[in-house]
């Protein structure tokens, strides 16, 4: 077998020039965990990752039914890498769903973030070409199936989904409710029947929103928890968490992952991100039925805060032994590593190298490695920096885009299903957005200062996100902001009812933000109880559009990961904001931020109020007794 020859330098220089292979910021986060791999090494740092597939394994075959893994290492080197290999290890090989929990933006109630989480992780794609609930509602139906025709075959979850996917509504409800009566002869002990009915519900693409969204602790409008037959409220309980997990472990090995542990927050009670999570850890550990809980921090953080913590959360955090620490680069490791960036790059060109290193040498990467310890980021970045093809001595101009704008890119490409419910995420965000606006003038307003202590007494609401303090026209303003995107009831009424108390909040105004869509119509009765109000006493509804809050969360989460992750200084990432504002809705050019600030309309917006159609209730839909539609689906594939 003969080699392809290689290619002309020019044809090389040239490609290199065009697009830097090392151009892609050099930091894992979730997006690579879930979507393309990063090039990986293998063998770099494979005990930890090898760990974590032994035990699996061991769980499989009956040694033991769960255990908890801390993996410690410096920043730069490799935790989220890592992450990533395992999670597409699982998907590669199947049999296995992958839960990874970053974000919380309640530590006050991580319980719901973690439920928020589970939802959101088990919305990815798995093994099987659809999402991993799909995956768990076919392993479900499959079992129901069985019950009525134990030699019925297998159903898959693709036939599955294609098949609810184009049923009408009524008719995959008939399914629905036919599937849970068997699936209930087979669990004589379920807690909650609701929660399969809403995992079997994922099955067809066009309820699978709204379905995710309830098993995620959300409430639906009225009207699809009808449509649905489920309760508008699932709750925010662990029991909803443990009884969903403990379905997993019915039919499949479980690793949920923990990570980006390092931030500064703390919550009520005085203890950081990392702490807070530990405790859920321990708990989670105690009553998991199988599976692995894998957590990943600096080594500061365990013996700083989580080995400070009362013994029995340590030994839950890491009940597989002590932690397992990550190594930084040796030169055989950067060579493979470089090798394989640029063996990429240049396979999708249809280029064949001088030597398979080229633009750098052996040599060059190996000397890194006689540097202090360099991280995978590190020995990244450094090739970024210095990948200069040579064209007649002259080395090309590459353009190098901001850092900040590069990280900030990078955030708003993230994806998250939920985040347009998560009022604390966007009232964090938005936060955020006026805080790069103290002492300017934005609509009128002169920004003095934000403050979350909304409360007489200094304190922190539930419902009333932050207050805004500045002057208008040489007059004190109190602005009082709440992010409402509950589907109504109890939650929205509470919130609603706050905003129009200027007394006791201290405010001069009130601002609701919401989206106006279908799901988030208001009732008459708050309608003419809050909202006629709030308007008439100069209040404000500032609708909430994708458009203009995804930026806020992009440069928000920027900010948070800003020294641990990207290397940035708060200088730096404020001047990204001035220069780039109007380019990416940023600053004072945000249209959302200029809406809360403007002049009140004294308009009440009538298209939020909810229609006075009839609904049908939840019991006038009949549950048949008959099997038609279990048989039909034994023979899919057939």
């Amino acid at each position: 077998m003969t080699s392809s020859p290689i290619s002309s330098i020019e044809d090389i220089n040239a490609a290199l020039q065009n697009h830097n292979p090392f151009a892609l910021l050099p930091f894992v986060g979730s997006q690579e965990v879930w979507g393309k791999e990063f090039p990986d090494v293998t063998t770099l740092n494979a005990h930890a990752s090898d760990a974590v597939f032994q035990a699996i394994n061991q769980i499989r075959t009956g040694q033991y039914q769960k255990t908890s893994i801390a993996i410690t290492a410096e920043s730069g080197t490799g935790k989220t890498h890592i992450i990533s290999r395992i999670r597409h290890r699982l998907q590669t090989d199947g049999g296995a769903l992958f839960i990874y929990a970053t974000e919380f933006s309640d530590l006050n109630n991580i319980k719901h973030g973690f439920q928020r989480t589970l939802g959101d992780s088990l919305g990815k794609i798995g093994s099987q070409g659809v999402t991993q609930w799909q995956e768990l509602a076919s392993a479900i139906a499959n079992q129901a199936v069985k019950s009525i025709h134990p030699h019925a075959p297998t159903l898959l979850s693709k036939d599955l989904v294609q098949k609810l996917s184009r049923n009408e509504l009524s008719k995959n409800r008939t399914l629905v409710n036919q599937l849970i009566e068997a699936f209930r002869k087979t669990k004589p002990n379920l807690k909650n029947p609701d929660i399969i009915r809403a995992i079997l519900w994922t099955l067809a693409d066009s309820e699978a929103l709204y379905a995710v969204k309830w098993l995620s602790g959300d409430e639906l409008a009225q009207y699809k928890a009808n449509e649905l037959c489920l309760p508008s409220i699932n709750g925010q309980s662990f029991d909803v968490i443990q009884q969903i997990l403990d379905l997993i472990s019915d039919y499949y090995q479980l690793v949920i992952c923990f990570d980006e542990l390092e931030s500064v927050e703390i919550n009520r009670g005085g203890f950081t991100k990392s702490q807070v999570v530990a405790g859920l850890v321990k708990e989670l550990f105690e009553n998991l039925s199988r599976g692995v809980i894998l957590t990943v921090m600096m080594p500061a953080i365990w013996i700083n805060k989580i080995k400070q913590l009362p013994a029995g959360v340590p030994s839950k955090v890491s009940a597989y032994g002590n932690p397992i620490d990550l190594k930084y680069m040796n030169g055989d490791s950067i060579v493979e590593l470089v090798d394989l960036w640029l063996t990429e790059f240049y396979s999708a060109r249809s280029l064949v190298p001088p030597h398979r290193l080229y633009p750098f040498t052996e040599t060059q990467l190996r000397d890194l490695s006689s540097e202090e310890k360099p991280p995978v980021r590190k020995v990244l970045q450094w090739c970024r920096d210095n990948c200069k093809p040579t064209d007649g001595g002259k080395p090309p101009v590459v353009p190098k885009e901001d850092p900040v704008e590069e990280a900030f890119k990078k955030e708003l490409n993230q994806e998250n299903s939920n985040y347009l419910d998560d009022n604390y995420l966007l009232a964090d965000a938005i936060l955020f957005g006026f805080q790069t606006l103290i002492n300017k003038t934005v609509e009128g307003v002169e920004i003095e200062e934000i403050t979350e202590k909304v409360k007489q007494l200094g304190g922190k609401d539930d419902y009333l996100n932050f207050k805004i303090f500045g002057k208008e026209d040489g007059k004190n303003v109190s602005i009082g902001v709440a992010v409402l995107q509950y589907a109504s009831g109890r939650a929205l009424g509470a919130g609603l009812r706050r905003l129009i108390d200027y007394k006791t909040f201290g405010l001069t105004r009130g601002c609701l933000i919401r989206s106006k869509s279908k799901d988030k119509n208001i009732s008459s009765h708050l309608y003419k109880t809050y909202i006629e109000p709030l308007i008439a006493q100069g209040g404000e509804f500032a609708e909430l559009k994708e458009e203009e809050i995804r930026p806020l969360l992009a440069i928000r989460s920027v900010h948070k990961k800003r020294e641990i992750d990207y290397g940035f200084t708060e200088e730096e990432i404020l001047n990204f904001i001035t220069e780039k504002g109007a380019v990416y809705q940023l600053g004072a050019s945000n249209t959302l931020l200029k809406e809360i600030l403007s002049d009140p309309s004294y308009q009440v917006p009538k298209h939020v109020l909810e229609s006075n159609a009839e609904l049908p209730s939840v019991s006038s839909y009949s549950e048949s007794s008959e099997l038609a539609e279990i048989t039909e689906l034994a023979v899919v594939g057939d």
